[in-house]
């Protein structure tokens, strides 16, 4: 987590840390990132990353949680603009989370972070790996008012949804299918499960 003295910065100055943490994991893999060229783009002195940060995976932690706030923020808009409807809701975060990935710097972050989780010979610190595994998923059952949450069997339908959309995410990462065409195969899934599981 950032230190107190991060939290006590103007917005403007944490955004501005956050996206050049973005940027340098989007430009090279994690084992690669340079805290010299956090700060240059930050615009802070190179020193004063640890007065905000204990380490690397401290800030790309908390920019992964930043994003997962986000997420959560905009689900939640897509279920009021769906009148609550979860698979029109889904369709259309899952549409425009396929939109920014079309955008190099988000696709190139996204591929790093699945590439930190296949990197078996690395020594990353186990917390470090479950909280990219906790965070590295655009949904979570958090993301569902409680009174779905608490529908039988709807755990089981969100694992299968994650599992949908991860499937179609690393496909398109994989540049096997246009963005056109991820959607729509994303879209037949989701329809494919309402039958099975209304809410």
């Amino acid at each position: 987590m950032p230190t107190k003295t991060f939290f006590n910065l103007p917005k403007e100055k944490r955004i501005r840390i956050l996206k050049a943490g973005k940027k340098e994991f989007s430009r090279v893999p994690f084992d690669k990132a340079i805290i010299a060229n956090i700060a240059k783009d930050a615009d802070i002195p190179r020193g004063s990353f640890y007065q905000y940060f204990s380490s690397l995976e401290d800030l790309f932690t908390y920019i992964l949680e930043y994003m997962y706030g986000i997420n959560k923020k905009k689900f939640n808009q897509y279920l009021e603009e769906n009148n609550n409807d979860i698979y029109k809701a889904l369709k259309e975060r899952f549409a425009n989370e396929i939109d920014k990935l079309s955008k190099e710097e988000n696709r190139q972050f996204r591929i790093n972070t699945l590439q930190i989780l296949l990197q078996e010979n690395k020594e990353y610190s186990k917390d470090f790996i479950d909280s990219i595994i906790e965070k590295k998923s655009t949904l979570d059952i958090e993301f569902f008012p409680d009174e779905i949450q608490k529908k039988n069997n709807f755990s089981k339908a969100l694992d299968l949804i994650k599992m949908v959309g991860d499937n179609c995410v690393e496909r398109y990462l994989m540049s096997e299918v246009s963005e056109e065409e991820i959607k729509n195969d994303y879209n037949n899934y989701i329809d494919f499960i309402q039958t099975s599981f209304d809410f």
